[in-house]
């Protein structure tokens, strides 16, 4: 439809946002966000998406009929074009003319001043005054409350199209406020004024249009359904569910019906962030993404019954649904559902840790005392283990214990406003409209990069910030950052640190120690180290070569190491993040076991193979996106892409789409080691390697701990591995004769006489200062004589205690267990233990407590015995 109105539809964002004050992707603006804000030219004017969205601030409703996490939002946006009575005007042509919604059942909400959009539904579209009404700012203004609150920034009035579920009731004189009756399905913005300090408004010079329509919302009107979950989006999710559990989706109100719900809903969610790179772990993100899957399986567990895993055939589902609309979940399929079996596995066991837990807070004095589990140590529970409020409530009823749900719920809400304050759109939207780079983008043609082609250019100082604020010159010894109107200096980005190097003019030399970008600029950082630098002064920027030269060796083993990982360990293998530093690289990749020494020598044998097999590296210029995908280009997790991109080739061996700087042939590397490979996080696996320059280095250094470590062994390097097993054979010689020395003066200090007690010849005694192994070995000792059924030695050994215990058959056959009474005295010393019946060994934290220990013998003996 929108497309027939001249705009241009792009696809849908991330749902990892190219921006530091949001975790998610919430709108279908929010990839616009430099458009509106003048820093960045539109592609259009016009523009139209379908984006996927994640919101949390209501997750505590999801379960319902319409709440979700996870939906698409349908758009349409305006960058100083068309404004509000088109705007209108399109919205009610779509609804009503090309879904077929009845008028009738449409209501219309406007700001309270709003007599421009008032107009236009009333005189042009024809809605009767009695369907409009009008809201303050909280409602119908956006970012919410705005005008008395902030942010400063771009805002407006908004319009909202309500639909009526319940035609057959009598109208509801108070407007649209009935929400299970009235559901919400567009909102239209109208973006016209600038806030300022004090609650300002001034006309912005250029009106844009942003509207959002919920995709789920629309579809469940159009099928006539009374919920989203009823849909074609959602139904083959139920019926996984249905299948798996053996139990029935009634679409009701039951707490299995709602648990199929949130559980569909959570899945889709887990599942498109994972496919975007977002991997369940303690903070940002990963945490929500943790959440939302924990909260899906508790849920399954509790009310339909899941004993084992199973999120992840459940995702199947989901992948089957949205993949043919977003092919990165397709294409991620094996690595989505590997990560999300981990988590569940992982969490499980995670489970009955919490249980102990929960049974500790239960046991403790103070709750005993006050028969009441905090808040606080509810929300605990809850937010590091999962563990759901009701859940909690059972098990400490169990007990007789109540839980204060009161102050639960006040750290839940605590919880939440962290919650809105880290990924709340309305309050973060344009916070950085405040920066002095950011500002400069406005006025500032963009940077052109010359940095592909050459390492020196001449160049014109555009523009200095000092301390955050634009300046008009630099003197000597000030730290500032300069912008050129061109530049060789590569700035940081996918991974590959910004250039250092040079800017030199007439009456100034600056150092650039590192380059930033802020939106299409080039920031050049450093410190004038000569003279005087001023804007508009003519100069040569040139990039520190060697430098440039390590960086490029690095990157093109980069691309090089990621073909071979995914030859290696499989296809499943995609690129989650990576350094391309001048002295070493670092590639995190999507792989779920650490790699053996096998894989990582045949990794790296490969990556050899192809340096000395001199490979062109070719580079693809402004090839259309879909035809780079087509061809197969690796792109990164989660990053954003232009409709044309630049791809670099290695032929036959790698192809990604890449804008970093480049050899020309894969023997320009030299050599590439593998110098470590460990873990970041759940599913993320990381290498960190070194090439040219570096492997010459480590070998140096290496050959130089090789002669060092020969010298001190006093034999040749060839020889070192024969003369440490001569030594670790001499200190196994000697250990065990110092084991045997030590065990014969214990033994001369311990009494090996049995005394009765309960019937049983016992041997009691302590042989201070020795090991457990030795102490087993004086046990043994003593258990040779005939006439003793049960050996009982103690030891203090640097402050702790130590027991061992040793029972023959014919004291276990009267009930002794070894096991159980090393476990009994362990505790008297504050420390615990246990083993067989017939041998057992155990610590405790306090040696002053082994005479006391002991002195318990005869009574826990007199026990086991007892019939």
């Amino acid at each position: 439809f929108f497309e027939s109105k001249g705009h241009k539809r792009l696809p849908s964002d991330s749902l990892v946002p190219n921006d530091p004050s949001l975790l998610f992707t919430s709108a279908g603006m929010v990839q616009f966000k430099p458009y509106f804000l003048g820093l960045a030219t539109p592609p259009h004017p016009r523009v139209t998406t379908v984006q996927k969205c994640l919101r949390t601030t209501d997750i505590e409703s999801v379960g319902d009929h319409s709440h979700l996490t996870f939906f698409e939002m349908l758009g349409n946006f305006s960058f100083g074009d068309y404004f509000k009575r088109e705007a209108i005007l399109w919205a009610w042509e779509f609804l009503t003319e090309w879904l077929h919604i009845s008028p009738e059942r449409l209501r219309i909400t406007i700001y309270l001043d709003d007599d421009e959009a008032y107009e236009v539904w009333h005189r042009e579209v024809g809605i009767p005054d009695r369907k409009i009404f009008r809201f303050g700012e909280k409602s119908n203004y956006w970012p919410a409350n705005a005008i008395s609150e902030g942010p400063n920034g771009p805002c407006g009035p908004c319009s909202e199209i309500f639909y009526d579920t319940r035609p057959d009731l009598p109208p509801t004189p108070d407007g649209v406020w009935d929400d299970v009756r009235w559901l919400e399905i567009w909102n239209l913005v109208f973006m016209q004024y600038e806030r300022h300090d004090g609650g300002r408004l001034t006309p912005l010079p250029r009106k844009n249009i942003d509207t959002g329509m919920g995709l789920e919302r629309t579809a469940a009107i159009l099928a006539g359904k009374a919920s989203v979950f009823d849909t074609d989006v959602f139904q083959p999710i139920l019926a996984r569910i249905a299948d798996l559990s053996g139990h029935a989706y009634n679409g009701g109100d039951s707490a299995e019906d709602v648990a199929f719900r949130l559980i569909a809903d959570h899945i889709r969610a887990v599942t498109m962030s994972i496919a975007d790179g977002v991997l369940p772990s303690n903070e940002g993100r990963g945490y929500v993404i943790r959440r939302l899957l924990r909260r899906a399986m508790l849920r399954g567990q509790n009310r339909l019954g899941f004993d084992r895993p199973f999120l992840a055939e459940v995702a199947t589902a989901v992948i089957d649904t949205l993949g043919g609309v977003y092919p990165e979940v397709r294409e991620r399929r094996d690595y989505v559902l590997r990560t999300v079996r981990n988590e569940e596995e992982r969490f499980r066991q995670t489970i009955q840790v919490g249980s102990q837990r929960l049974a500790e807070m239960l046991e403790s004095p103070e709750v005993q005392a006050n028969k009441t589990l905090s808040g606080e140590q509810a929300f605990m529970l809850y937010d590091t283990y999962g563990f759901p409020l009701e859940l909690t409530q059972e098990v400490a009823a169990e007990s007789g214990i109540e839980v204060d749900v009161e102050g639960f719920r006040r750290a839940m809400e605590e919880q939440r406003q962290r919650a809105r304050e880290a990924s709340g759109i309305a309050t973060q939207l344009f916070a950085i409209a405040g920066d002095a780079a950011t500002e400069l983008q406005k006025s500032l043609p963009p940077t052109k990069f010359l940095g592909y082609w050459q390492h020196e250019a001449e160049a014109k100082v555009l523009a200095i910030i000092r301390q955050g604020e634009p300046a008009t010159f630099a003197s000597e010894g000030e730290e500032v950052e300069i912008v050129l109107d061109q530049t060789p200096f590569y700035a940081e980005a996918g991974g590959q640190v910004g250039d250092t190097g040079w800017i030199m003019g007439e009456h100034f030399q600056f150092e650039v120690r590192d380059t930033q970008k802020v939106g299409d600029l080039y920031l050049h950082v450093g410190v004038v180290s000569r003279g005087r630098v001023e804007v508009e002064s003519s100069a040569v920027a040139r990039i520190d070569s060697a430098r440039r030269w390590h960086i490029m060796r690095n990157h093109t083993a980069t691309h090089l190491l990621h073909a071979a990982l995914r030859q290696v360990l499989g296809t499943h293998v995609h690129q989650a993040g990576s350094l391309v530093a001048p002295d070493r690289l670092r590639f995190d990749f999507t792989h779920t076991s650490a790699m053996t020494d096998e894989e990582i020598a045949e990794v790296e044998r490969l990556v050899n193979e192809r340096i000395l097999e001199d490979k062109p590296v070719a580079v693809h210029w402004d090839v259309p996106l879909e035809e780079a995908r087509a061809r197969g280009a690796m792109a990164l997790f989660g990053e954003k892409y232009a409709d044309r991109v630049r791809m670099v080739e290695v032929p036959g061996v790698s192809l990604e789409l890449c804008g970093g700087t480049h050899l020309e042939r894969t023997s320009q590397i030299g050599l590439f080691k593998i110098v470590s490979e460990g873990s970041v996080a759940a599913g993320v696996r990381r290498v960190e390697a070194v090439t040219g320059w570096g492997v010459y280095q480590l070998l140096r250094q290496q050959q130089e701990l090789l002669e060092e470590a020969a010298a001190r062994l006093k034999c040749a390097v060839p020889d070192i591995p024969a003369a440490i097993e001569r030594l670790q054979a001499q200190r196994q010689e000697l250990e065990k004769q110092l084991t045997q020395l030590r065990t014969g003066a214990a033994a001369r200090s311990v009494q090996f006489e049995p005394t009765e007690m309960a019937g049983l010849q016992v041997v009691t005694g302590r042989a201070d200062g020795v090991d457990a192994q030795t102490l087993a070995s004086l046990a043994d000792q003593a258990a040779q004589r005939t006439s003793v059924d049960v050996v009982v030695l103690a030891a203090a050994t640097d402050g702790k205690a130590l027991f061992v215990v040793k029972a023959k058959p014919s004291a276990v056959a009267k009930g002794v267990h070894a096991g159980n009474l090393v476990r009994e005295l362990a505790k008297v010393a504050g420390g615990g233990g246990g083993g067989r019946a017939e041998f057992a060994q155990a610590g405790g934290r306090d040696a002053g407590k082994i005479a006391l220990a002991l002195e318990q013998l005869p009574h826990l003996l007199q026990q086991m015995l007892q019939p």
